[in-house]
């Protein structure tokens, strides 16, 4: 059985409970009021009329479940109007008739303050207690549709929410599974390039693409790694690039251990140094030299990817594959707290900056 079984049993017993304790508070303060506003009740019946009270409450909260079915088993249709009025003006005679003859019962049986014949009786405790009862039915089942539309607006509400939530994730995995292949795809290309010139280099290239891979596919499929985790995978990256270049590329690691459990997405950092050596290193016959760096400044974190390439050639960056994929994740795993600027520096090149919020 499980755990959260029993507690839904004695749900219904324990709602009661509070009802009934609730009931008769109502019932007390209610005679205390009639015996202070009317003198002619003080004394000897002053039991009665508190029993009279408590008697009436309890009726009603014997008859909360009837209410409840009756607003669910009817919800008020805006669309056929007159049925639901006519079908809850039936059902308001019927459960409002039905409570006010066993009160009226209950007075005749011993609760009257002075006797009079049964029918008398029951007219007049019926004729007294309708508008309060009527006012207690309405009260009740107008509270019913309020909790039964606040639900399904509730439930309405988290469906949406997870159905985003679902959206969402999709598109993450949809992007990063885009990114994958691409990467895959240039660093085929570089190998496919490299196989004419040196075969040992091209073996060696693919040995590391092959373990890139392995880490790869190793991982839980999460949107976040910790930045130690994502710098073992650029260092792979890196180690195919190394074979292209040999030593016209240079990479700097600037990367304190203050930072290593920050979480980034994995392959953040990939794209960007991707196209710092693509459009920085390699348009220069010399090579040149790739700094990546992180910080964390005003709880958050800051990476920077840095080339000493011939920097931007128009005022605006044009975004590839991996940029562009890249800048989509950040927005749909961080939204508006996340930046990814180009900006040339003074020295030229090109620094990219990269900003998230802090997590670790």
């Amino acid at each position: 059985m499980e755990h959260g079984q029993p507690k839904r049993r004695y749900r219904p017993v324990l709602i009661a409970a509070v009802l009934y304790f609730f009931a008769t508070l109502a019932a007390l303060y209610l005679s205390l009021l009639t015996w202070w506003l009317v003198p002619v009740y003080r004394g000897p019946s002053w039991p009665k009329i508190m029993a009279t009270y408590v008697v009436a409450y309890w009726l009603w909260v014997t008859a909360v479940p009837v209410v409840v079915w009756v607003g669910r088993r009817f919800p008020f249709d805006p669309q056929r109007r007159l049925r639901s009025v006519g079908l809850h003006l039936v059902a308001l005679h019927l459960v409002v008739g039905a409570v006010l003859f066993a009160h009226a019962l209950i007075q005749f049986a011993g609760l009257q303050l002075t006797p009079r014949p049964f029918g008398q009786t029951i007219q007049r405790a019926m004729a007294l207690a309708a508008p309060e009862f009527l006012l207690i039915y309405l009260v009740l089942l107008l509270s019913t549709f309020a909790i039964d539309y606040f639900r399904k607006y509730r439930d309405r509400e988290l469906r949406t929410a997870q159905l985003e939530a679902s959206l969402q994730q999709a598109k993450l995995s949809a992007l990063q599974a885009q990114l994958n292949p691409h990467f895959l795809f240039n660093a085929l290309n570089a190998v496919s390039a490299l196989m004419y010139r040196d075969v040992e280099a091209a073996d060696a290239m693919l040995a590391r693409i092959g373990e890139l891979l392995r880490l790869t596919l190793a991982s839980d499929g999460s949107h976040e790694i910790r930045l130690s985790e994502e710098l073992e995978l650029l260092e792979r990256y890196l180690d195919i690039e190394r074979i292209r270049f040999a030593e016209r590329l240079a990479i700097t690691l600037d990367v304190p251990d203050s930072t290593l459990e920050a979480h980034v997405p994995p392959f953040a950092l990939q794209p960007l140094v991707e196209n710092a050596i693509r459009h920085g290193v390699a348009k220069r016959a010399g090579g040149g030299q790739v700094v990546v760096s992180a910080r964390r400044v005003d709880g958050r974190l800051q990476l920077r990817v840095v080339d000493d390439g011939p920097g931007l050639a128009a005022e605006k960056v044009r975004e590839g594959i991996g940029l562009r994929n890249t800048r989509d994740r950040l927005q749909q795993l961080y939204g508006t707290s996340q930046q990814l600027a180009f900006r040339k520096p003074e020295a030229g090149g090109l620094e990219v900056l990269m900003e998230l919020p802090w997590r670790t």
